[in-house]
């Protein structure tokens, strides 16, 4: 890649998470002339731009360069993206806006990351510009947040550490919640409720339901996988367990990378992520408690009348989000488990940040400057995952922000 002015521009500054990315970096990167990571804000609306430099704790704000354009304008897009390293998005929901940013990163040769669990935008990208994207060297990277970061580094954590000490990989890998403590903001509304209207689509519908969509062109699909709707008993951590809502994207992300590698895990290979109880009949009466609340909650939202009651009372608005003091009590542990040879093998990753807003600033920020940056990277171009486009360069950068990767082994 040719020299550029900034390793990093932030699309969508001025956006709920897009202003905790700039806290993040200012605070662990600074801001001068001299900065080993050179990084600008872009976005639509130039005042509301400067409104998030001038409120970041930044000695002189106007060094922090401010680049404007339009989703639907790829000319205006194409003049910002072919004066950095790489774009970090968070503007969504990125079915409406993604599309054309993503063309133009395509067409300068400029590696892009993005926070979307948006299964459809990502198969869409797959279609319009994989191929054009191999051959342009150019890395387009989904799901470099909560969605699906932990799931996927996970995964292949554990499966590096199965090969290289039982020989072989493992065939089944669960991901449990242990405990996760967060806000939502008007952003992610935003971008669940045009995801539930694109769903009316029968054809969206089918990407959605098939485990399989993110799989390349021509691969043959593996096994059936599981999609848990119903709380059940889990022999592995004996514990009740119960359906996570984001289950299906980040399985989806973790099979595109086994595709991707090759089939690395096995052709065979089943995921699949659940929700943790407690021991106990109270623990089971509150995890269908729960299941049964987050269905008639997303049943809500499919109903005009309903959906406008909700965004009008209790719903976050786009640009809220949780305050400052729940961010800071947020955090979240994830364990990923599986079965090999009368052994348990495990990873556990946990982040002391509320998983969708501080502790998603700090992955996709890590991102992209590891796409930026760092030399050691993946000989792999064209939609990728972060396991596929950084891998163990991206796990070594998160650990060291504050996040934990521990593996270990139990008989």
């Amino acid at each position: 890649m040719e020299k550029r002015e900034f390793d990093i521009v932030i699309w969508g500054a001025s956006g709920f998470t897009g202003n905790l990315v700039c806290q993040y970096l200012v605070e662990n990167y600074g801001v001068s002339e001299h900065s080993q990571l050179q990084w600008a804000i872009a976005g639509r609306n130039r005042e509301k731009l400067e409104k998030v430099r001038n409120g970041l704790k930044i000695e002189h704000p106007k060094i922090l360069q401010i680049l404007t354009g339009d989703s639907f304008d790829l000319e205006s897009l194409t003049k910002i993206t072919s004066n950095t390293k790489v774009i970090l998005s968070t503007v969504g929901p990125y079915l409406k806006y993604g599309l054309s940013l993503v063309e133009a990163c395509v067409q300068t040769q400029t590696h892009y990351c993005d926070l979307t669990g948006e299964i459809p935008f990502i198969h869409q990208t797959m279609e319009k510009f994989h191929d054009s994207a191999v051959s342009s060297k150019v890395k387009i990277v989904h799901s470099c947040g909560f969605d699906s970061v932990p799931s996927d580094l996970g995964v292949l954590m554990l499966q590096n550490e199965a090969i290289k000490n039982q020989e072989k990989p493992l065939n089944k890998i669960r991901l449990y919640v242990k405990k996760i403590k967060g806000g939502v903001s008007g952003g992610t509304i935003a971008s669940m409720l045009e995801l539930m209207r694109k769903s009316k689509d029968k054809s969206i519908r089918k990407i959605l339901n098939n485990p399989y969509s993110l799989y390349p062109k021509g691969v043959p699909v593996g096994p059936k996988q599981p999609d848990l709707k119903k709380i059940g008993w889990d022999e592995t951590i004996h514990k009740w367990v119960g359906p996570f809502i984001m289950s299906r994207s980040n399985s989806a992300i973790v099979r595109r990378t086994n595709a991707l590698l090759n089939f690395k895990y096995g052709n065979d290979f089943i995921y699949d992520e659940v929700s943790t109880y407690s021991i106990g009949w109270f623990s089971r009466f509150r995890a269908e408690i729960n299941r049964l609340g987050l269905g008639l909650f997303i049943t809500l939202l499919y109903f005009r009348f309903t959906k406008c009651i909700l965004k009008n009372t209790i719903l976050p608005k786009p640009g809220e989000g949780p305050s400052e003091t729940s961010r800071a009590n947020g955090l979240f542990i994830l364990e990923l488990i599986g079965n090999q040879d009368g052994k348990k093998l495990k990873v556990t990753i946990s982040c002391n940040s509320d998983p969708g807003y501080s502790g998603t600033a700090l992955m996709i920020s890590e991102s992209a400057i590891c796409l930026a940056q760092d030399k050691n990277l993946p000989d792999n171009y064209g939609i990728l995952t972060p396991s596929t486009s950084m891998g163990n360069a991206l796990v070594d950068r998160l650990r060291k922000a504050g996040m934990e990767f521990e593996y270990s082994v139990e008989d």
